[in-house]
């Protein structure tokens, strides 16, 4: 099953809003797959996003060169990944999804190894309209109508 919700965001106060949306209903276990163009706003997302798990200003920097970051808050792990520099599948395997899934995993450029994440996943696919206007896709597979339902009624609010 896939329920998609279509979202216009007009600037960072609604992009942190969305994260903050996000952030009330995934727990460990529940991946979010980031999609779009380079500078659509993916990291920006994220970064809103990890410090609403972590409750604190926490710096987030984008792994694109490191491939995975992790931040650990208490009893909270999140491990954030790019993976737009990896060219086949042994460089995935190297990357300890199998530890990652435990908990907080965010991915950004899943494209690359799609086939390899779990079925039951949130994805964000970003659109870029200039002036920090974005387009936003949240689409979740393997998830039911009320857990779809309980998540349109939170952005509702705003968008």
């Amino acid at each position: 099953m896939k329920y998609k919700i279509n979202i216009s965001i007009k600037n960072l106060n609604e992009t942190k809003f969305l994260a903050k949306v996000i952030s009330k209903i995934i727990h460990p276990k529940v991946l979010i797959l980031l999609k779009g163009k380079i500078g659509t706003g993916k990291t920006t997302f994220t970064s809103y996003l990890i410090n609403e798990i972590a409750k604190e200003k926490t710096k987030v920097l984008s792994p694109t060169f490191p491939i995975v970051n992790t931040y650990k808050f208490g009893d909270k792990e999140v491990w954030h990944y790019d993976l737009y520099r990896l060219n086949n599948k042994n460089e995935f395997y190297s990357l300890d999804f199998e530890i990652a899934f435990d908990n907080y995993v965010i991915v950004e450029w899943p494209e690359v190894m799609e086939d390899l994440f779990p079925k039951k996943r949130i994805e964000l696919m970003f659109k870029d309209f200039g002036d920090y206007s974005r387009k936003v896709d949240v689409i979740f597979f393997g998830y039911d109508y009320p857990f779809y339902n309980k998540v349109w009624k939170l952005l509702k609010q705003k968008f």
